[in-house]
């Protein structure tokens, strides 16, 4: 733990879901910062075992099914922050933020999915402003950076075209929890999800040109995909347009999803698996200049792990505006990026 982290307050946080495979990076985290969790969740044994694994034998279990409302509300009652780690958010997030928000604690979520944010923001951020707390939602390695790098691009741009990708080394290996996700929303994953386009929301295809991809020779091919942050960055830039967008065989693979598949697929990706990733955002201005953003990271779901703590520790201090919030809208880009260096997370803006 660092000395500017030790002089913070020491928030409490609860974690949802900390038996997962994000989960496990969640609570490694936590205690690297000297920080002891509530870990809820339904299953005491699974619980206890993600604790010892972290390192944290003294944490607190409580015990909540997503289906409770009152136990989530208790099991989060104390807690100044909950950070939900589930597999599917539109098949049993909403409870868990609805939760959250009743017992009066911000809340933080690393969904990958549309539809739950944008659940997030219209249904729950009013009542999270009325409770006097802050909600994050998509606080992945993708959504947050995105969002982060397009605020400071527009800085510089004024209003501009964003597209957002994302290039994984990975080849399709992820966790069965990343593939659940996928399935609860597969439909929409398939259609490439809302873009934004002259001040609206939009469905159905954008033409989208190969992406340079750091470090390849030839340009990539893509295909509009359902990013969180193509619903983030018009909140708080000059935003023309913005399309997220993945490598066409991502694209592919998503399409042949099925249950059976999803229930073969090992709980975590393979130690030998490559889960090295680029997060892209090129944007064009009006007057023509062009600029891009790039995070690069380790371990896409280490490094998601470490920004949901990042996020959570910081909005546990109560300066940010309370309702739901882009992460822009909750903190300093820069800073916040840079405070991602010592794990092996980069980012640079070039033109």
């Amino acid at each position: 733990m660092t000395n500017s982290e030790a002089q913070r307050k020491q928030p409490v946080i609860a974690v949802y879901g900390a038996n997962g495979h994000t989960g496990g990076y969640l609570l490694t985290d936590l205690h690297r910062r000297g920080l002891t969790p509530i870990l809820v969740g339904r299953n005491t044994d699974r619980l206890r075992a993600a604790a010892d694994a972290a390192g944290l034998p003294d944490a607190e279990i409580r015990i909540a099914a997503t289906d409770d409302a009152a136990a989530l509300t208790a099991a989060f009652t104390g807690a100044d922050v909950v950070v939900s780690s589930l597999p599917g958010y539109v098949d049993i997030g909403e409870q868990v933020l609805s939760a959250a928000i009743e017992a009066g604690a911000h809340y933080v979520d690393i969904s990958g999915e549309q539809l739950f944010t944008r659940r997030a923001f219209d249904e729950y951020g009013p009542r999270a402003e009325t409770a006097g707390v802050t909600i994050l939602s998509g606080v992945t390695d993708s959504n947050v950076p995105a969002d982060l790098l397009a605020g400071l691009i527009a800085r510089r741009l004024g209003p501009a075209e964003f597209v957002i990708s994302h290039h994984s080394r990975a080849a399709g290996e992820g966790s069965r929890g990343s593939a659940k996700t996928l399935l609860a929303s597969l439909d929409w994953f398939r259609s490439g999800g809302w873009h934004y386009a002259d001040g609206e929301f939009r469905t159905g295809p954008v033409e989208l040109a190969p992406v340079p991809r750091p470090g390849a020779s030839e340009p990539t091919e893509v295909a509009k995909f359902a990013f969180a942050a193509v619903l983030t960055i018009p909140r708080h830039t000059a935003a023309v347009a913005v399309t997220g967008a993945v490598d066409k065989s991502f694209r592919t693979m998503v399409t042949g999803l099925n249950p059976e598949l999803v229930a073969s697929l090992p709980v975590a990706p393979g130690p030998d698996a490559d889960l090295r990733y680029d997060t892209v955002v090129d944007a064009r201005g009006a007057d023509g200049r062009t600029l891009r953003g790039v995070l690069s990271g380790v371990d896409s779901y280490r490094d998601s792990g470490l920004i949901a703590v990042e996020a959570a520790v910081r909005l546990a201090d109560g300066t940010a505006k309370p309702g739901a919030l882009a992460p822009a809208e909750a903190f300093d880009a820069a800073e916040f990026l840079d405070s991602l260096a010592p794990h092996g997370i980069t980012w640079q803006i070039t033109s």
